[in-house]
């Protein structure tokens, strides 16, 4: 991530644009010279300026993020494998067919029939909606063998797998999700500048009563 130029020069164009309007918006600092080398622009409809600048802020960002979403995507993949990997959600003794771990209560897969239930992933899949997948073995229309990628629905609830057990698995994932996000630096290197990004939004929607909070304040 640090050797891509790309992602690095979106990042700090993005961090730079966004810090200029904050301290624009929240100052009350004006941009009255502009030099482009050959000549100097001076700037007269702050009105104008502010649009200008929020429309490069929000296509910034966009670039941003065609650049860093394959880094999100290995993110993803590290914490998530993290959390089913913990003792307390999923795990299997050698010799044993049942899956123990809280996961163990949603899973109905017999491991003779599914091996690659043994190596599962943890699927997002919406705000609320979860899954686990896995590979298991199948034939295409030739009758050649291939695998084919199977999902547990997290969100079918029975006799062993409740809802109250699914709560308990939001609470491990959104505690694995903050311990990724502080304890490994890539995470809030790919966050910071849309945070930021944000935050100059807010400032400009904001931006009379911010001040007003601000001068109240001091």
């Amino acid at each position: 991530m640090d050797n891509d130029e790309g992602l690095q020069t979106k990042r700090k164009l993005l961090i730079m644009v966004c810090i200029i309007f904050l301290a624009i918006n929240l100052t009350g600092a004006t941009l009255e010279e502009a030099n482009t080398f050959l000549f100097k622009i001076k700037f007269t409809n702050y009105t104008g300026l502010s649009y200008l600048f929020l429309a490069a802020i929000i296509f910034l960002t966009i670039r941003y993020y065609s650049y860093a979403q394959h880094y999100h995507s290995k993110l993803y993949d590290h914490w998530s494998q993290r959390l089913i990997r913990n003792y307390k959600i999923l795990y299997y003794i050698y010799g044993d067919t049942e899956p123990k771990g809280l996961l163990g209560k949603a899973i109905d897969v017999y491991i003779g029939d599914e091996p690659g239930i043994t190596e599962p992933k943890y699927c997002v899949r919406s705000l609320f909606r979860r899954s686990i997948s896995y590979e298991s073995k199948a034939y295409d229309s030739t009758g050649e063998p291939c695998l084919d990628t199977k999902y547990i629905s997290l969100t079918d609830f029975g006799e062993k797998w409740k809802f109250h057990h699914y709560l308990s698995l939001l609470w491990h994932e959104l505690a694995h999700q903050i311990e990724a996000t502080f304890k490994y630096r890539e995470n809030l290197d790919l966050l910071a500048p849309y945070i930021l990004s944000i935050a100059a939004i807010f400032s400009f929607i904001f931006k009379i009563e911010i001040i007003g909070l601000l001068q109240h304040g001091t």
